[in-house]
């Protein structure tokens, strides 16, 4: 049987293996469209990059109104109560 933080290392090499392997494959990938773009071919489609870029920009929208109405209901506390 294996104790907690025996169980707590595995995990944590395993995440590192994991995350290192992610690294390795993402940098290779990037490779292969460097010289697929240099060629005039592209894996990567544009429709898919700018709906990568609206999904981040309406959550930090979402995130900016979020702040703006605690911020004003914080006011609103300091200046009327």
């Amino acid at each position: 049987m294996s104790s907690r933080s025996e169980l707590k290392k595995q995990k944590q090499l395993d995440e590192k293996k994991e995350k290192k392997e992610r690294r390795i494959r993402k940098s290779e990938n990037r490779k292969i469209e460097r010289k697929l773009s240099k060629k005039g071919r592209t894996s990567k489609k544009r429709l898919n990059e700018m709906e990568k870029y609206r999904r981040v920009e309406k959550q930090l929208t979402l995130a900016i109104i979020i702040v703006a109405l605690l911020l004003v209901i914080v006011l609103s506390f300091v200046f009327f109560i």
